[in-house]
Order: structure tokens, then sequence, then C-alpha cells
């Protein structure tokens, strides 16, 4: 009798990687964003996410338990749609990023995201979650109630990070539940040995080819693909084959 694993490894929908991509920043751009978190083995939390976003707003101390890195759980050859340009989407990826097992990052504890319905015509599962975010808020008001420090132990807040809303409520449709999204809350470290590929658009890969060799001297180097490649692309890349196109060179 098969084992779960070897029969979840035959399902083409579900994805063995999470991928994260890198976008322009105030900092520079996508591609010297991958660069500082190659070198500095870790992709900062900078950005907070999830039900208690506004909270998070009034009161810093909370804010930090709400900053979160972000993944896709998506196949390495659907990657590519995660950087076309999505009616709707504010987020912009230009094909910079990394990959990672599943099983890793739930060991450096990422988790999926919960998406929930805010269709109209039925009761929403966000109110309960907001009612309790309101009570934390209640709290931070009030010294008596021990305040902002208290505020910010709430055990609501482990998991509004992970809490996102799906639907079209007041006419601006929010339905990103298809980019299967985790999360981890605050910085995510790693070791070069973690990654499964570097993805960067294939003109720039001489480039990160030398970045990566002046960074990692001994060990294991990950490989570089590009997001738009197919599948049989990048295995060619990821075994080293010689001359992987469909012609002779």
């Amino acid at each position: 009798m098969p084992s779960i694993e070897s029969l979840l490894h035959r399902r083409t929908d579900l994805s063995t990687f999470v991928v994260h991509f890198t976008r322009e920043t105030a900092d520079g751009g996508a591609i010297d964003n991958l660069k500082a978190i190659l070198e500095d083995r870790a992709i900062e939390a900078r950005n907070v996410f999830g039900m208690a976003t506004a909270l998070a707003k009034s009161y810093k101390a909370i804010a930090d338990s709400q900053r979160t890195v972000c993944f896709t759980e998506t196949p390495l050859e659907h990657a590519w749609m995660m950087c076309e340009q999505i009616p709707g989407r504010t987020m912009r990826f230009d094909g910079y990023g990394l990959a990672f097992t599943r099983t890793f990052a739930r060991r450096r504890g990422a988790n999926p995201v919960w998406y929930l319905d805010i269709t109209p015509g039925h009761d929403w599962l966000t109110t309960p979650v907001n009612n309790l975010v309101d009570q934390v808020r209640e709290i931070a008001k009030d010294p008596s109630e021990g305040g902002v420090d208290a505020a910010a132990a709430a055990d609501v807040l482990r998991l509004t990070p992970f809490i996102e809303q799906m639907g079209n409520p007041v006419g601006t449709r929010k339905e990103f539940w298809w980019e299967r999204e985790w999360r981890h809350v605050g910085d995510f470290h790693f070791h070069p040995r973690d990654l499964v590929v570097v993805f960067a658009p294939e003109e720039d890969h001489d480039e990160l080819v030398d970045h990566l060799a002046e960074l990692i001297q001994r060990g294991r180097r990950p490989h570089l693909v590009d997001a738009r490649w197919g599948l049989e692309r990048m295995i060619a890349a990821l075994t080293d084959v010689d001359e992987p196109g469909p012609f002779p060179s």
C-alpha cells in the first residue's frame, strides 16, 4: 500500500515549494533586494499583514507582532503567473526571488494563510475575528487593563497575521486565495543550502552567478532559473545539462 507521501508527490496541483519574490522598494530594485537577501541570509519582515492591520497602525508594539514575510505555494513551472500584471493587484514582481521546500518553511514557523469569505448574502466569518481585535483595541486604550503591553500579548494577535478576507463586498474584489499564500511572522532566516532555486530573468543570470560565487565559497550553490521558463527548461538547469534548448547551437 503506497504511503500518503508517495501519493501526494504525484499531485501536480500541489506544490512541494513556497516562493518569495522580491520587488522594487525605496532601498533599490528587485534584483538589489534579492542580492541583499542572499547576502544577509534572511528575508526581512518589513510589512504588516492580516486582520489586525488597522490596529497595528496605532501601536508600534502591536505592529511588530504583525510584520510578516510572505510566500506563495506554487509549482515552479507556474511561478511565472506571480510575475504577471494582474488588475486590482497592488504588488508588482519582476521575476526575482527564492524558493524553499514547504517542509523547510514549516520547520521555520511558516503557515498557510486562512481566507474567510466576505461575499454579501451570508454571515461574515470575519465578524467574530474583528470583535476580538476590537477587544484588544479597548485594552490598549485602558491603562487599568494593562494598556498596550497587555494588548500586544493578546492571543488573537498570534492568529491575525495569518487571516485574510476573500470576496467582493463593496464593488472592490479581493480574491487572492489562488495564490495559496504562506506567511512567517518576523524575519525568515536560511542558509544557502536551504534554497531550492533562485529566480531571476535569464539575462541577469551571469551577474547573479558571480554574486553567488562571491557569497558562497564552499558548498552547494543554488541553481538559477527564470520564472518564464517551462518545466523542461527548469529541469535541465537543475541538472546542469549542456545545450538544454530544442535546437543545437
